[in-house]
């Protein structure tokens, strides 16, 4: 997980790899052939290494993003198009917050389309200021600060991930009594919680197998779905509006972000329907419209 990430949407594993000094290689590795390809290679003058556990992916619109330094080492994030026919890349400049960041556990919200991180910060005489989770803004480079995490000095490299399900950035971490904590932060509400993991814990991985199912299963890369569905507010807390272009009877379906159905009812409405969220307890749902034949799934965020 330290330079590899994986699209949830076509089961496909993406790696950056410095084969060579200077050149960031980009390779796709298809699980189903047990193929390995090198898709496009990223040339930085100067640059022999990536830096580690600062990599994530956006399955929705299959992007890699990556935390490193370019030539004129100034801290930068890149944006890598990975289902393109032409390898191509995005780079903008980070918005540093102190005269030296150090930024990692590079992770995406993909309900949020979110890029969270660590972020150390230290003075230009390289003495620690300190750690916050922050938020990276993908257009303008602006580095959001979301918590400051002063009680943990130390960190366990290469421990972060993401539970999709519910908006929660994991680390691993060592608080000032030198106990070794498993942090979970959630990013709806910018609380977190902390509690005992044993010692010998260098790694978390979240298992977002659930979540990849409902979200991409009927909505893959590969398939255009012939209903047109359109829900408005998103995240919603009342009444949800549900458009979509078939006639006839359409039946709607909502489960939670772990498949429990909670909702289920068919409608003869003329294209159009009003749906009472209001009792539905905060998180993510997956909706689901059927018409015959034809199902299309959308994610909505209930606050």
């Amino acid at each position: 997980t330290n330079i590899s990430e994986f699209d949830m949407s076509t089961g496909k594993m993406y790696n950056l790899i410095v084969e060579t000094e200077e050149n960031i290689n980009v390779y796709e590795y298809n699980i189903a052939t047990d193929q390995d390809s090198l898709i496009g290679v990223i040339n930085e003058p100067g640059i022999i290494g990536v830096v580690a556990d600062a990599i994530s992916f956006d399955s929705n619109n299959g992007i890699i993003y990556y935390v490193g330094y370019d030539s004129t080492t100034a801290i930068c994030l890149y944006a890598i198009s990975v289902r393109d026919t032409v390898f191509s890349f995005t780079k903008t400049v980070l918005n540093t917050t102190a005269p030296i960041n150090n930024i990692f556990g590079v992770n995406f919200d993909n309900v949020n389309e979110t890029i969270f991180a660590l972020n150390d910060t230290y003075d230009s005489t390289f003495n620690f200021i300190e750690r916050q989770i922050i938020e990276i803004n993908k257009t303008t480079g602006d580095i959001i600060n979301r918590e400051n995490l002063n009680e943990f000095p130390y960190y366990v490299g290469g421990s972060s991930c993401f539970d999709q399900n519910t908006s929660t950035y994991l680390l691993a971490l060592i608080d000032t009594s030198n106990a070794l904590k498993m942090l979970a932060y959630n990013t709806l509400t910018d609380s977190y919680e902390a509690g005992f993991i044993p010692s010998l814990v260098s790694e978390i991985v979240c298992d977002n197998s659930i979540f990849s199912k409902l979200a991409y299963s009927s909505t893959s890369i590969n398939e255009v779905p012939v209903v047109d569905l359109n829900m408005y507010p998103n995240p919603v807390s009342e009444t949800l509006s549900i458009e979509y272009n078939v006639s006839g009877p359409v039946t709607v379906q909502i489960a939670t972000a772990s498949g429990t159905q909670v909702f289920a009812r068919e409608y003869n409405a003329n294209n159009v329907m009003n749906v009472n969220l209001s009792a539905f307890a905060p998180g993510l749902y997956i909706v689901t419209l059927t018409n015959g034949t034809q199902t299309v799934s959308r994610k909505i965020m209930v606050q």
